[in-house]
């Protein structure tokens, strides 16, 4: 009896709300329940420290991030009390100036183009990549991002995997950098006299 009540209530459940066990694996990765399922609400990664100037890090950036301007759908935050206040995630308007400005971008990853804001904070112990304002292009070429499933067959892992290789291209630019060694990439480092 317990048994089938479980199975009834399990199939009431959508699988747009039964987040993918990888991403409840994966402390990088902050779901948020959104009234019509779980979506992904920020990756953060944690780097070792380099030490750049700023224009260095300026140049590391403008070499390894396509900034565009996205146009990102809100979602609503569900609430379970019912006072939910109009709360979005993914919002972009209202909350400017209580945010410290970030880059916001979209990056080419696994046949999907994936929208971001990204917040890097650099302490004498990590480079701190955050990501967040996550979102995928519709199809058709339509400049309008939504908000990506946390569920499995929205493929959450795949999507911060691109995050990711945004994270390690600007690291490994940063980390050229800070050793002063020429590369070949586009930031034009030349060695120390």
């Amino acid at each position: 009896m317990g048994a089938a009540a479980l199975t009834l209530m399990t199939g009431c459940v959508s699988g747009q709300y039964i987040l993918d066990d990888q991403v409840t694996q994966n402390r990088e990765i902050h779901p948020v329940q959104g009234e019509d399922g779980n979506y992904l609400g920020s990756f953060a990664l944690r780097r070792p420290y380099t030490e750049v100037t700023p224009m260095q890090l300026e140049q590391c950036l403008n070499a390894n991030v396509d900034q565009r301007q996205i146009n990102l759908a809100t979602g609503g935050l569900r609430d379970p009390i019912g006072q939910s206040e109009g709360m979005a995630f993914n919002g972009m308007s209202g909350d400017d100036h209580h945010v410290v400005s970030g880059l916001t971008g979209v990056t080419h990853h696994d046949g999907r183009d994936l929208a971001y804001r990204l917040e890097i904070q650099r302490l004498p112990e990590a480079n701190y990549y955050y990501f967040d304002r996550l979102g995928e292009a519709g199809t058709g070429g339509s400049d309008q991002f939504t908000p990506i499933g946390a569920w499995a067959g929205a493929s959450p892992i795949q999507a911060t995997q691109g995050y990711e290789a945004v994270a390690e291209h600007i690291q490994s630019c940063l980390e050229k950098a800070a050793a002063n060694t020429p590369g070949e990439d586009p930031t034009g480092w030349q060695p120390k006299p």
